[in-house]
């Protein structure tokens, strides 16, 4: 996931960095809009799609965020957008896309939306929740209200970063090796015997937690944009399965 994400962020660094090859850094056609808005459920909202661990929101530690960037000066606006959830899938993933493609003045094609992947929050699926709603089973997935409100005021905030877009000069790229953090589900036991049963649910079982690491992309990586020596914003890219408070 990490690999197929940097190279999506590495191509759209290349736009600018092939096209100010040509140009000096004052005539650098390109900018960047910063955006950020927060869509952390009600308390009572289903998390990890309905599952019962986690439970639904009980409390909030910490808002979750939408947080993004609109890379501008190509053929078309360029979308990048992080978001809190677990999961953001079909056609959920779709409005997403749409939406913030309109608020920016592209198309479908040049949004990228990410989902982190912690299991306690939401996840989005609207065609498993109207399956659901027409099921005698019933179950409660996402909440349209919910969702929509979320995607529109994310909208909002990229439309209100467009008026303070940032000029790009340079781009840069760095990484640094993480220890102890993520890991390969599989391990050998003190017999030399492999497992697969590693989850991210083991921190208290001490043969699973002294284990190597395994075979894992250990590093952490970072995507950069200036304004000739100033920072304007850095993207990082790591793999891991994040949790916070996971069944509790």
């Amino acid at each position: 996931m990490s690999g197929v994400l940097w190279k999506a962020l590495i191509l759209v660094a290349g736009t600018v960095l092939i096209s100010y090859a040509a140009s000096a850094a004052d005539e650098t056609p390109f900018r960047i809009a910063l955006f950020s808005a927060v869509v952390t459920p009600p308390l009572g909202h289903p998390l990890l799609g309905g599952t019962t661990t986690p439970p639904p929101a009980h409390a909030i530690d910490d808002p979750l965020s939408a947080k993004g960037l609109v890379l501008l000066g190509g053929e078309q606006p360029i979308v990048l957008v992080s978001i809190d959830w677990c999961e953001i899938r079909n056609d959920a993933f779709d409005r997403w896309r749409d939406v913030l493609a309109a608020a920016a003045g592209t198309n479908r094609e040049c949004v990228l939306v990410t989902a982190i992947h912690q299991h306690d929050a939401p996840l989005a699926d609207l065609e498993a929740q109207r399956i659901l709603n027409r099921s005698p089973l019933g179950g409660t997935i996402i909440d349209f209200d919910y969702h929509e409100r979320c995607v529109q005021k994310t909208a909002e905030a990229l439309q209100a970063g467009l008026k303070a877009a940032r000029r790009v000069t340079h781009f840069g790229t760095s990484q640094a090796k993480v220890e102890k953090i993520a890991s390969n589900r599989r391990y050998l036991d003190a017999r030399g015997q492999p497992h697969f049963d590693r989850s991210s649910m083991s921190g208290g079982d001490k043969l699973k937690a002294d284990a190597p690491e395994g075979e894992i992309d250990p590093f952490l990586k970072t995507l950069s944009f200036w304004d000739g020596d100033v920072p304007v914003c850095g993207l990082h890219v790591y793999s891991v399965h994040p949790m916070g408070r996971w069944g509790s």
